[in-house]
């Protein structure tokens, strides 16, 4: 299953639905070139977190950390960690497997090898590369057995996380301590643009909802996300609509427009296709499911 995009919540927390109540466990493909923008945008879970590049190279950033994950190697990130996927070829792609944290471990073994670990912020993420590749293999049983749906595969694909997670912990390398003051005021700038995308956000609003003067609220984002606050904001913007153009074939471009914040509906197109290569009609019309 390909995620074209990430939902999210107010909380920049993903709500999109991966798992089944009974077994908590989602196993999807990201190619990064389906996505509407062409990387995954920043986005946090309650799910723990793991991947592994199945082609080219990703670029994963986890809080304030970048690195670049080749081809057969991999990475977690942990539960809250704020992250994105950037491809660094065109044919970037890997596996995800979000999981509950008590697939791992409850109880006894839950408290002792998984909560103390979960609420750590200096263990935000850890990448796997040659010296990880029980680790990696294992995910790419996880993710065999899944697919197959076999008696019992539940129970397979559980065992092989918590060999996963054993496996990390004993090997994991020693990081950075993120300041979680400057980790907290990001997600609340972010949190600001997704409650208010679909009205005219102000910088000086936005700045005074984090208590910083508006020129040290540009630095700072640029500083920590690489792009300035309105080019977020429009990257957003065109990403929420999406769920418009695919879900609501009904709703006009004009109205999608307006309802998602931008000023008229040839500033949408103009944005939506210097962003993406195409228009937002054009998007729609290839997906069946829009009814065009």
């Amino acid at each position: 299953m390909q995620i074209y995009d990430i939902d999210i919540n107010e909380n920049k927390m993903e709500t999109t639905s991966h798992k089944t109540d009974d077994f908590p466990v989602a196993i999807y493909e990201t190619i990064l070139k389906k996505n509407i923008l062409g990387f995954v945008d920043w986005h946090w879970h309650s799910e723990i977190q793991f991947c592994y590049v199945t082609a080219g190279r990703v670029r994963f950033c986890v809080n304030s950390f970048s690195a670049v994950v080749e081809k057969d190697g991999g990475i977690f990130i942990n539960s809250g960690a704020l992250h994105m996927a950037v491809p660094m070829t065109d044919d970037a792609a890997y596996i995800c497997i979000d999981a509950s944290s008590e697939i791992i471990g409850c109880g006894a073994i839950g408290k002792k090898y998984v909560l103390p670990y979960i609420n750590d912020h200096s263990f935000a993420f850890e990448i796997f590369d040659e010296d990880g590749r029980a680790v990696i293999d294992r995910l790419k049983r996880a993710h065999d057995v899944s697919a197959e749906r076999s008696f019992g595969y539940e129970i397979e694909v559980a065992s092989l996380l918590s060999m996963c997670w054993k496996d990390m912990l004993q090997n994991r390398t020693p990081a950075e301590v993120c300041e979680n003051e400057t980790y907290e005021r990001l997600k609340s700038i972010l949190t600001y643009i997704h409650d208010h995308y679909s009205e005219k956000i102000s910088l000086s609003g936005l700045a005074e909802e984090i208590h910083l003067c508006p020129s040290e609220c540009c630095r700072y984002f640029k500083k920590r996300m690489n792009r300035t606050i309105f080019e977020y904001i429009t990257d957003y913007r065109i990403t929420q609509s999406t769920n418009a153009l695919i879900n609501e074939p009904e709703m006009s471009i004009s109205r999608i427009a307006y309802e998602y914040g931008f000023g008229s509906t040839s500033y949408y197109i103009e944005k939506f296709k210097s962003k993406t290569g195409t228009t937002p009609l054009a998007y729609r019309k290839s997906f069946p499911k829009a009814g065009l």
